[in-house]
């Protein structure tokens, strides 16, 4: 008996669309294009906890491997070479994993970043709705990055490119695309950065979602940072999202840099939760466009950097989203 999938506007509607919209006026002018746009996980900020934590921002904060998946002009300001490895815990089962490396060659900067997302426990039903063995039905997304960035003017002006290999394999089809990155990131003096991102950009409409990020942070002193952003997608409009970061510097601990985060990205409410009990106990039942994170980093481990970052995220009935990640420099 043939199994009956999920076919793949149904699938990006019930994992990502309800995660990922605005608030309820644009989510409204938005229904008729909502989730017409193919492999949107693309629009998760997989690699950077930090970004997650600032409600989905950071085009033109993030540096390292975590700015190839927002802004490839990120690593150009690279002064190590780095590896990092992060996991994304979604929704509904839905999972990722990330590695990037980057390296410095002369006064550029060379980095690799690989992707993937699965899902497990796939409901699968045959013809009349009866439950099926759903193992051997696998969902497979994920995408792989080579970035070029370079720096000029003391890096006050960073410029990066990416080219991009996506997959999307939910079962019922598959789809390879080949996309392109770009973006640039503006350093005004030591407290304002501006940046911009095109993301996804190929000559196949409509199969991966095109993502424009625009956005500046501002360093108040070495002990808080503001962040604020606004995203284009090509299926919904725009929203826009932003947070703050509170940093206990390296030399006061002595042992590291802690940082608290904080964003906020606006979104409908998903209900209430029933069934996690860290939600229940940080009383966030209700909470959803929130995600809250924290941060250490240290230059003195054995003669090198290392990272770690953290991020959860609460989505009212649909559970909670986190992110821990690790980096280390050498």
């Amino acid at each position: 008996m043939k199994i009956k999938i999920m076919e793949k506007s149904f699938f990006r509607l019930a994992l990502f669309a309800f995660a990922l919209c605005p608030a309820a006026p644009q989510l409204r002018a938005a229904e008729a294009t909502l989730g017409t746009d193919g492999a949107v996980f693309m629009k998760i900020p997989t690699g950077s906890p930090r970004a997650q934590a600032l409600g989905n921002s950071g085009v033109s904060l993030l540096e390292g491997g975590e700015a190839m998946g927002i802004n490839p002009a990120g690593i150009a300001s690279a002064q190590m070479r780095e590896f990092s490895f992060s996991y994304l815990g979604w929704l509904q089962e839905y999972s990722g994993q990330y590695v990037s490396y980057i390296h410095p060659v002369g006064q550029s900067v060379i980095g690799l970043n690989l992707a993937y997302y699965g899902i497990t426990g796939f409901d699968a039903r045959d013809t009349y709705g009866v439950p099926q063995y759903g193992e051997d039905v696998k969902v497979r997304n994920g995408y792989a990055s080579l970035s070029l960035a370079k720096g000029f003017f003391l890096e006050r002006f960073l410029v990066g490119v990416s080219a991009k290999e996506v997959l999307e394999d939910n079962y019922y089809k598959k789809y390879r695309n080949l996309v392109f990155d770009a973006g640039v990131v503006l350093r005004l003096g030591r407290k304002l950065s501006l940046g911009w991102a095109g993301q996804n950009f190929s000559g196949k409409a409509k199969q991966v979602v095109r993502v424009q990020r625009l956005g500046g942070a501002w360093v108040f002193n070495p002990f808080f940072t503001v962040a604020l952003e606004k995203k284009t997608y090509s299926d919904k409009g725009s929203s826009m999202g932003g947070g703050v970061e509170i940093s206990l510097p390296e030399e006061l601990l002595q042992v590291g840099r802690v940082t608290l985060r904080a964003g906020y990205s606006p979104a409908d409410s998903m209900g209430k939760n029933m069934t996690d009990k860290t939600l229940d106990s940080l009383g966030m039942n209700n909470t959803t466009g929130w995600a809250f994170g924290v941060g250490i980093y240290t230059s003195q481990a054995l003669g090198y950097g290392m990272g770690l970052d953290y991020t959860m995220a609460p989505y009212g009935a649909l559970g909670k989203s986190s992110q821990l990640a690790l980096r280390f420099q050498f």
